[in-house]
């Protein structure tokens, strides 16, 4: 009986220890993370609890992913409530959620990179000198400083100070819903095309799409040019 209650206690030891040495760090950011690519749970200073993201130890490294897109598999023709919370499975093709960026940069300031490439394998990138995102009282208003290097060409900055819109909550300038029109939800403006406009979010297709539905980044061949594969990416910003 004795010998039974030890070998209890021993297995019940054994299970705490796996359970506490197999827990997963918690970190307050991707600037704490090692340096490998991956995903890690992080709490931001001001957040009410933890959240699983995408750490990208690629250019210069400490980048955290927004925004993931590769193979068409998640729609991102979304509700409002999938863009507060997020969607898609982190690592995959997702959206962190809105809530959880205002989260992020409301605790510190951040820039942003937006790396893409089209279905000829050509890839490029564009980096802005801060984003942030306010609350939903705010519709989640894009803050946006101007941009400061890359290949792609400046197709971000005109949606400064913009709202978020999606086809159930139509925040936008135009006399139509541009998630709507735009087949995705985003800090739409005026459903503009072009060079300067971009469609990150949109419908994922190698053909060109009516109506500019497709995902397309204006700098990198506009409507014309499908993107095959995007990352939206943000990190503690450093002195300009």
């Amino acid at each position: 009986m004795a010998n039974l209650f030890t070998v209890a206690l021993v297995l019940t030891q054994l299970v705490s220890f796996l359970s506490v040495t197999g827990a997963r760090r918690l970190f307050r950011s991707c600037n704490d993370v090692p340096a490998v690519s991956g995903i890690y749970d992080i709490r931001p200073i001001n957040a009410t609890e933890s959240f699983e993201v995408y750490c990208e130890q690629g250019f210069g490294g400490r980048w955290l992913v927004l925004q993931n897109r590769y193979d068409g598999s998640e729609s991102f023709n979304r509700s409002w409530a999938d863009y507060k919370s997020g969607f898609g499975v982190i690592g995959n093709e997702f959206w962190l959620g809105l809530d959880k960026l205002h989260q992020i940069t409301s605790a510190d300031e951040y820039e942003l990179m937006v790396w893409m490439g089209d279905f000829k394998d050509f890839e490029a990138h564009q980096k802005y000198k801060l984003f942030a995102v306010a609350n939903e009282a705010d519709n989640y208003r894009l803050t946006l400083d101007g941009w400061r290097d890359g290949t792609a060409g400046e197709s971000h900055y005109v949606y400064r100070d913009q709202q978020f819109t999606t086809f159930d909550r139509d925040n936008d300038k135009s006399i139509m819903n541009c998630a709507v029109e735009m087949g995705s939800g985003y800090w739409h403006l005026d459903c503009g095309t072009g060079i300067n406009r971009n469609n990150l979010n949109g419908i994922y297709s190698e053909e060109v799409l009516n109506c500019s539905r497709g995902m397309w980044w204006g700098g990198f061949g506009a409507e014309q040019n499908p993107l095959k594969w995007t990352k939206m990416m943000i990190r503690t910003r450093v002195s300009y």
